[in-house]
């Protein structure tokens, strides 16, 4: 089971949820994506939920909570997507994996009566995904659901900037040309060996949206850019 969140590493907030887990399910293998989702970024928070599960099998189960409607009347969901089950609210954080990976069911979570409205992540979501990983059917949880929602359509964007600085866009294959904080990038490269030191490049990256990286060195720092922030192809 995964973890993704918004929280910071070190949360109590955290340790709270796996704390409900494990109760429920004492079996259950506990794996942190990322606790480091930039506060209350949803589009953020979708692609790093895509890119740290995808490659679990199927009936994993991935409990995110990157949720600034916490208290609303948004929904809470579980999605089966990719054969894999992911549990949180219905803001547009299941996006890029449904995008990627295809939609299979949804079901509804209804609140606790004594749950705290300001932490579903452990008093709705944990539990519903310590029964998951314990073998209790989907159909059990709740009732079925329409599909959750989209992520609004900003148009070209960098998703993420990750530890070494490279930009993530939400653009796919073909390679081109990039304007990102009034600096253009028309380098392109497969791999950064083949690019030139210190020259902002366009590439590839692993999990299939072109990024823009720097060569041994930063290139949110030389260009100012970070998370959020829009993209133009030039």
């Amino acid at each position: 089971m995964t973890f993704t969140t918004d929280f910071g590493s070190g949360s109590p907030l955290v340790a709270a949820m796996k704390g409900v887990v494990l109760a429920g399910c004492p079996t259950a293998v506990l794996v942190d994506v990322s606790h480091e989702v930039p506060r209350f970024d949803v589009w953020a928070g979708a692609f790093m939920l895509f890119a740290g599960t995808r490659h679990f099998g199927g009936g994993s189960v991935h409990l995110a909570v990157v949720d600034p409607g916490v208290g609303s009347t948004r929904r809470r969901l579980i999605v089966q997507a990719g054969g894999r089950f992911y549990i949180g609210p219905d803001n547009g954080l299941f996006a890029i994996v449904i995008e990627e990976v295809g939609i299979q069911r949804v079901h509804e979570l209804a609140p606790r009566p004594h749950g705290a409205p300001t932490f579903e992540g452990r008093d709705v979501f944990a539990p519903a995904a310590a029964l998951l990983a314990s073998g209790v059917p989907i159909e059990s949880l709740g009732p079925p659901a329409d599909p959750p929602t989209a992520l609004p359509d900003v148009g070209p964007r960098v998703l993420w900037t990750d530890g070494f600085g490279n930009l993530i866009t939400n653009l796919k294959p073909p390679v081109r040309a990039l304007r990102v904080h009034h600096h253009e990038i028309t380098a392109t490269a497969k791999t950064y060996a083949e690019a030139r030191p210190g020259e902002p490049f366009v590439y590839v990256g692993s999990m299939g949206y072109l990024e823009i990286g720097i060569r041994e060195a930063r290139a949110d720092k030389l260009l100012g850019a970070r998370a959020g922030m829009g993209v133009e192809t030039i």
